[in-house]
């Protein structure tokens, strides 16, 4: 069954069917070969989105599309500027940041590359860095909105692998740190070398306007993160109220977008969301059929059979995350390969919320990677430049996730230690 499902699989992607279709083409076939009611497959398809936490996601790209709008999003820049662009590399270093606080609110690499790449590249290129060096660093501190809470890749994780969604976004807290602040060191060493990026000089008047000017964002991620730990809510929950408080802000107070504004950003919603959905729907049914033939539990036991070293077995399933995620895209990834590989990693005493962290972080790697990397084209398309010049300048950038994940091998307690010491619990 297994090789049946990959057959057909990457016979889809080879013949462009978008990925939802290649695995409902996938289960169809398997229920006629094993002789199973098509009946089941709707029983099933249903299970899979019929999940209270599934209600984050939309609620989380929601505020992502109130954010760009409304104002949020460029006071997060504006504070970004004050607080880093004294540093050496100057609007590369303020991208970053603005990045790990955007990414901190909407939960979404591709929002996080359009949003803060249409704000930055074009100052950029006036401080002497090249297109090409302006939009390789917008698209790559993307990833960093895929690790920081809230994540929509986490979410799909805890899901699909029944893992606590709260617990996973606490674990995602200083991995994203730890990305951003490696990117940050990155770009101090390309402007040493290069010479792009002017700094300005710090203003603590400077920083406590553009304070004043975003505290009210800010309070955002705080209300999301300080609920979870606080117990007041779960994540799904958080997500409903980081969306009554963005729209608030955004329509009382900044006053930055009109509220029939909210009907195009209900559709593109409403879009993504349908896309998700099916997506995990099959996905689901796929699982099933995986399971009842024993897929997982010959996977495990033919590892073993291989090496039971927790460090080796991350090794090489890290490998095989790159490899998928040079052609396939993170969604479809998570929801297929999650199933597979997390009883394969907990067999050797992995937690899965830190292999879910890490999980996301590989996966998210392929989006800044061709063939089928999202976040480059957005990037391109954002920066106006090939994918040949955005990968050559992104070369450097590569080396760092790659030290990074293998840090967060070395030492999975810094992804563990702080939803153990909060004791979050629940979704």
């Amino acid at each position: 069954m297994l090789w049946i499902f990959l057959g057909i699989l990457f016979s889809s992607l080879a013949l462009g069917l978008p990925i939802a279709f290649g695995l409902g083409i996938a289960a169809v076939v398997m229920a006629v070969i094993s002789d199973i009611p098509l009946s089941i497959l709707i029983e099933q398809s249903i299970r899979g989105v019929n999940n209270f936490p599934l209600l984050a996601i939309p609620f989380f790209i929601l505020v992502g599309e109130v954010m760009s709008a409304g104002g949020i999003a460029r006071r997060l820049m504006e504070l970004a500027g004050a607080l880093v662009g004294f540093v050496r590399g100057g609007l590369g270093q303020v991208a970053i940041t603005g990045s790990m606080f955007f990414g901190g609110i909407s939960g979404s690499a591709v929002a996080d590359t359009a949003a803060t790449g249409s704000m930055m590249i074009p100052s950029m290129k006036q401080q002497g860095y090249s297109a090409p060096q302006a939009t390789a660093i917008n698209t790559v501190s993307s990833v960093i909105g895929i690790i920081i809470p809230p994540s929509i890749p986490l979410i799909l994780f805890g899901i699909v692998t029944e893992t606590s969604i709260s617990r996973l976004f606490i674990a995602g807290i200083v991995p994203g740190l730890m990305i951003g602040f490696g990117l940050m060191v990155t770009t101090f060493i390309m402007a040493s070398f290069g010479g792009a990026g002017q700094t300005r000089r710090f203003e603590l008047g400077r920083l406590w306007r553009a304070f004043k000017a975003a505290w009210l964002a800010l309070v955002l991620p705080v209300i999301v993160i300080g609920g979870i730990i606080g117990g007041v809510f779960t994540a799904t929950e958080a997500a409903v109220v980081a969306l009554l408080y963005s729209l608030a802000i955004s329509l009382v107070v900044y006053r930055e977008f009109h509220p029939r504004e909210l009907w195009g950003m209900l559709i593109r919603t409403a879009r993504l969301t349908g896309m998700v959905l099916l997506l995990l729907a099959f996905a689901t049914v796929i699982a099933w059929f995986l399971t009842i033939n024993m897929v997982p539990q010959t996977l495990v036991m033919q590892v073993q059979a291989i090496t039971e070293d927790p460090f080796l077995l991350l090794l090489i399933v890290t490998g095989l995350l790159l490899l998928v995620g040079f052609v396939m895209d993170l969604t479809p990834a998570m929801v297929i390969m999650a199933p597979m590989l997390t009883p394969i990693v907990t067999s050797v005493g992995i937690d899965p919320v830190y292999f879910g962290v890490l999980m996301a972080f590989i996966l998210g790697i392929g989006l800044l990677t061709p063939p089928v990397g999202t976040c480059l084209y957005v990037g391109c398309g954002v920066g106006r430049v090939t994918m040949e010049q955005l990968v050559r300048a992104m070369l450097p950038y590569y080396a760092t996730l790659l030290v990074v994940a293998v840090i967060l091998i070395a030492f999975p307690g810094l992804v563990t230690w702080l939803p153990d010491l909060t004791a979050v619990r629940g979704n």
